[in-house]
């Protein structure tokens, strides 16, 4: 089979997935997927390679509308995307978690730029993760960057030759399965794979589909190497530690980063993220401490120059 014939066959069957009725207990589970990545991603915020990546230039302009966990910056979605999917990997102590975790912020971020709801948020998150499960031999990291790319190209709108081009673009960010834990070269190569996962979807898009096409002739798309089965494969699932209260872990993972008054409040939101219209009202409880403007400091006028206000009152 060619290799533009391959790249086609896994571009239609990203553009064809029908979605199929989800009962309330599998919306739970990527609801709880949502918060232990979103604890995980603060958690990170503070690692010395994300620290490092928000302090290099050019990295995180301001001026785009997708957050950076735990701080006021906002920027482009590909930038956020890097950042906070690297945080994310340096909070997590598995490889399964890295990916995963980094899967699902990284969408947020595009979804967030792009105005999406909360539920169209989740469905991405489900398409891109069923979709992910036919390509079992991409290694994790692998089946991340692909899910990343489906769900994005379903949110964008790509037809089969920008999906396919997307595809191939993102294939070379497919850095293999590196461990994930505290190690920051390993955090930002799961950064980098996720980020550049969303800007070759964003590329396919601004591409005219003559060039996408061209595009598909001598490219070869990558592989992962390791032996992961494809029970592994599954970027829903974020595990909190074995017996863990999800919003003990969430409150524990957050707490260091978050006013304690808005922890509460954004463990409720993402309860009910499917009812989100604007994602921006979740990510402004995603902000880090002394974001928020200080309440306004009420000055009296010395007593005796204050002027009464004129009054039409009658006695």
């Amino acid at each position: 089979m060619s290799v533009s014939a391959t790249m086609s066959g896994l571009a239609e069957r990203i553009i064809s997935y029908d979605p199929q009725p989800r009962d309330a207990k599998a919306a739970g589970r990527v609801k709880a997927a949502i918060i232990m990545t979103f604890g995980k991603t603060l958690s990170g915020a503070s690692a010395a390679i994300t620290t490092a990546l928000l302090a290099t230039s050019g990295v995180a302009a301001s001026g785009g509308s997708s957050l950076v966990f735990g701080t006021e910056r906002r920027t482009s979605a590909v930038a956020a995307a890097l950042i906070n999917a690297t945080a994310v990997a340096a909070a997590s102590k598995s490889v399964p978690d890295a990916a995963n975790a980094a899967f699902v912020v990284a969408l947020f971020a595009l979804c967030e730029e792009r105005g999406k709801a909360g539920q169209e948020f989740i469905d991405a998150l489900i398409a891109g993760a069923e979709i992910s499960r036919s390509q079992p031999s991409a290694g994790q990291l692998g089946a991340a960057v692909l899910g990343s790319v489906a769900a994005a190209a379903r949110l964008l709108g790509l037809n089969r030759a920008k999906t396919a081009a997307a595809l191939v673009m993102a294939s070379v960010a497919n850095a293999g399965n590196p461990a994930a834990g505290q190690g920051g070269v390993e955090a930002f190569l799961v950064g980098q794979s996720l980020s550049n996962a969303l800007l070759a979807a964003l590329l396919a898009e601004a591409m005219d589909e003559a060039s996408c096409q061209e595009m598909l002739s001598g490219e070869r798309l990558a592989s992962g190497d390791d032996s992961s089965g494809p029970e592994a494969l599954d970027l829903l699932a974020v595990q909190s530690p074995p017996g863990a209260d999800l919003w003990d872990q969430f409150d524990q993972d957050v707490g260091a980063v978050l006013p304690r008054d808005d922890v509460a409040p954004l463990f409720e939101r993402l309860e009910t993220i499917e009812k989100v219209k604007d994602l921006a009202t979740v990510s402004r409880l995603l902000q880090g401490r002394g974001t928020r403007a200080a309440p306004k400091k009420v000055v009296f006028a010395p007593r005796g120059t204050h002027e009464p206000e004129e009054t039409n009152w009658v006695p």
